[in-house]
């Protein structure tokens, strides 16, 4: 990892990221590993977004169709 500087008001820093390739049915993915110090650590955290994705439907939450609570009929803009 790099030092960080100031470009042009951004804060800039280099850092090093494992970028592992997975193949299902439905193509290719890449998932940008971040927080992973090692090739096999990065594996490690491929296979628990893997996990993830073949959760059941009925475990993630689901988008409801009702407004937020705090929605008011004066948000919609026409």
């Amino acid at each position: 990892m790099s030092s960080a500087e100031i470009y042009r008001g951004w804060i800039i820093e280099a850092r090093p990221v494992f970028c592992v390739q997975v193949w299902s049915a439905t193509g290719e993915c890449v998932i940008p590993i971040h927080n992973a110090k090692t090739q096999e650590e990065a594996l490690h955290f491929a296979k628990r977004w893997i996990d993830l994705q073949m959760t059941p439907d009925r475990v993630r939450p689901q988008p409801s169709d009702s407004p937020p609570p705090d929605f008011d009929d004066d948000d919609i803009p026409f």
